[in-house]
């Protein structure tokens, strides 16, 4: 009975080890405000980058995901089509997807989105996924990137409804920051807004994503994206066993 006794503690001990690393791997902030980049990672290799908690670009990456060379000539509706119908297709799509999981993976979301000069977006967001890879399939984007410290500068904390109302916004951008605070309110376009403080104190790293390239962008961190060519991209996000209650 002792022996059995000795095992089970020593089984616990190897379990609370497990998910303190993996929390402590979750938890991980990095304010270092600079991009990492690598050209047709290993998976090894693409695991240590992700670890760094910094934006990472991997380059070239998509020319090698079968699912993507396949879909070049075919509109958002052909592929969403193929996203649901198509078992073949999800599951070489996920594949790829796969080198870039959490420990303890639980699966992936993704969707594509047709995107042109109009989706430029105005507010920064906070990045709330712990596993959020975008894949730059046709055009060109730019993102402006901000680390976790920056959100005492992008963020005004406990906004009320009465003072979002008076901000010179429309009804719809109104209505978004109410129903997602991880939102600022700060139009970025804006110089008006952005010369007052403390959004003038901001500092951002900016990075263009072209097509095959794919962008990490870690949690915690805040984005935003212009869109400089039309095109088409594809959006996973991931999520771990442990990720659902960090």
């Amino acid at each position: 009975m002792k022996l059995i006794s000795y095992i089970i503690c020593i089984l616990l001990l190897i379990l609370i080890l497990v998910l303190y690393c993996h929390i402590s791997s979750l938890k991980k902030i990095n304010n270092n405000i600079e991009i990492l980049q690598t050209i047709n990672p290993s998976i090894d290799k693409i695991q240590d980058l992700l670890q760094e908690k910094s934006p990472t670009v991997f380059k070239n990456v998509l020319y090698e995901w079968e699912p993507i060379i396949n879909i070049f000539d075919k509109s958002q509706e052909e592929i969403n089509t193929m996203s649901l119908n198509d078992k073949t297709f999800y599951k070489d799509l996920i594949d790829c997807f796969n080198s870039y999981s959490l420990c303890s993976s639980l699966g992936w979301d993704y969707y594509f989105t047709e995107k042109n000069i109009l989706d430029t977006e105005e507010f920064f967001t906070l990045e709330t996924q712990h596993r959020h890879i975008i894949c730059q399939i046709m055009g060109t984007q730019r993102y402006y990137l901000a680390s976790p410290n920056q959100t005492q500068f992008i963020k005004k904390e406990n906004i009320k409804d009465n003072e979002i109302n008076n901000l010179q916004l429309s009804d719809t951008e109104k209505k978004l920051i109410k129903k997602n605070p991880t939102k600022s309110v700060v139009n970025f376009w804006n110089e008006e807004e952005t010369n007052k403080e403390p959004f003038n104190k901001v500092e951002y790293i900016e990075i263009i994503l072209r097509e095959g390239n794919c962008l990490y962008i870690p949690y915690g961190w805040w984005f935003l994206s212009q869109v400089e060519e039309d095109g088409m991209v594809l959006e996973g996000f991931n999520i771990s066993c442990i990720s659902l209650f960090v």
